[in-house]
């Protein structure tokens, strides 16, 4: 029994441990392959994916307006009391004969109480607001286009910019643990200076406090790291107990731009501003499809039919001598031409509605100029950001190999006995600050250009290209 039971948690813990391993799967992406299966996953897009794939099918089927209504019923009827029905029949003289009807006889006969009656309707109105309704289902799909474009795009910025945004954190917290390091070597250096009498008690405490009060510090840091991991894979739309291994370094290739130039270029291609303009031509098929629709005739073309059972139908077959058996009551093809004239009238519903269109083209238009206004200073920010930052770098490089310099001198004076710790911990703090720096400015250059990749709607390479031309 007890061999029994050790073998079972054997397979227990065997169990455990392959799906533990199967539930910490490693994961290892670089830039590109990220976008890619964000691409793939991601929910919101494919959100955006299945609202085009409606608009598509509305504007691929739009011409099913032309489909006539098609209505068939069937009645089965009891009447409430007896039916009867009057005849008049003429017959031969019985005296004269030779074919000569002088005699009529009138009688009558009961009806069966139970009915049956079908009916089938068909009708198609027409109207030329038809044509432009099919017109703007396909605006409106070209809308979805847009919206569907300028979320990939966005998506793919998004990604980018995590990726990146992660594998400066990733830089921070080595430069951190670099720290650590240093400061436990000073600490250790310092234990080792007092024992030979070259310092005092009080700073080896110093160097002590100071190693200790970076540790609160890191912890902080990997859990905000692990945090924003998490946020990456919800956007990658990837189990969060994957683990993910990022591949790939923070480099910069500085460009010089001309905001003048790439707004002249690129400004009608940008999203919204091909999105407004969208909206407004939708607005002006929507408007001439309701003046149409209520200013000019409309043709109504219709056929009914509603064949009626004579004998009855719980006793009589009701497919033998259907030509006698069954009869039309009222069935009938028409044409009706309509027009309403109350639309022409001033202040009418329709010429209020009409009105109503003009001012949200009108307000459509005023939205364009103020969203080209913008536009185009969000162009020439970004612009500045960025020849900000690439001037900017030099500086910082310069930066770097002098507090590197400063750094090394006084930790030789420091393990020589020729200067406090509290130069050396400054000397360091000057260095990874400058580190820092351009870690961020390298960041910030580089998301500064997916910005403007995604202001222009154009990619990096068409954007050398055309200021090279």
């Amino acid at each position: 029994m007890k061999r029994s039971l050790n073998i079972l948690m054997l397979i227990i813990i065997l169990i455990t441990i392959f799906t533990t391993a199967l539930a910490a799967e490693q994961i290892e992406l670089d830039i590109d392959k990220a976008v890619e299966i964000a691409m793939v996953n991601n929910l919101n897009l494919e959100s955006t994916r299945l609202d085009v794939a409606i608009k598509k099918r509305a504007a691929d089927l739009a011409w099913n307006r032309f489909i006539p209504a098609v209505q068939m019923s069937t009645t089965m009827m009891r009447w409430n009391t007896e039916q009867s029905g009057n005849f008049l029949q003429e017959e031969p003289s019985s005296a004269l004969g030779f074919g000569i009807y002088d005699r009529v006889i009138a009688g009558s006969y009961n009806l069966p109480r139970w009915g049956l009656s079908g009916g089938m309707d068909i009708s198609l109105t027409l109207n030329y607001a038809l044509f432009k309704e099919i017109e703007g289902t396909k605006i409106d799909y070209k809308s979805g286009i847009i919206s569907y474009d300028s979320a990939v795009r966005q998506l793919e910025r998004d990604v980018r910019k995590n990726f990146y945004n992660i594998l400066v954190f990733e830089e921070n917290l080595g430069l951190m643990e670099q720290n650590i390091k240093a400061a436990l070597d000073r600490f250790n250096q310092a234990e080792m200076n007092y024992k030979n009498g070259l310092i005092p008690e009080l700073s080896v405490l110093s160097a002590q406090v100071g190693y200790e009060n970076m540790k609160p510090s890191f912890t902080e840091m990997k859990l905000a790291y692990a945090t924003m991991k998490n946020r990456f894979k919800i956007l990658l739309g990837i189990d969060l107990e994957t683990d993910l291994l990022l591949t790939g370094n923070i480099e910069i290739d500085p460009v010089k731009l001309d905001s003048n130039k790439l707004t002249d270029l690129y400004l009608s291609r940008r999203s919204d501003i091909k999105s407004i303009n969208n909206s407004i031509q939708s607005l002006e098929i929507k408007k001439s499809a309701l003046q149409f629709r209520t200013m000019t005739p409309m043709l109504v073309l219709g056929l009914n039919f509603d064949p009626s059972f004579n004998l009855d139908p719980l006793e009589d077959n009701w497919f033998k001598n259907m030509e006698d058996n069954w009869s039309q009551k009222s069935g009938m093809f028409r044409m009706t031409l309509a027009m309403s004239l109350d639309s022409l009238i001033p202040g009418s519903p329709a010429q209020a509605g009409i009105k109503d269109m003009e001012d949200r083209i009108s307000q459509t238009k005023l939205g364009l100029a103020q969203a080209r206004t913008g536009a185009e200073m969000e162009i020439k920010t970004l612009v500045m950001q960025l020849n900000k930052s690439r001037e900017q770098l030099q500086i910082l490089d310069l930066n770097i190999r002098l507090a590197e310099k400063a750094y090394s001198l006084s930790m030789e004076a420091y393990n020589a006995g020729g200067r406090e710790l509290l130069e050396v911990e400054d000397s360091e703090r000057d260095l990874n600050n400058a580190k820092l720096e351009v870690l961020k400015e390298k960041y910030n250059y580089i998301t500064g250009l997916l910005d403007l990749e995604f202001a222009l709607n154009a990619s990096l390479m068409e954007i050398k290209e055309s200021l090279n031309e």
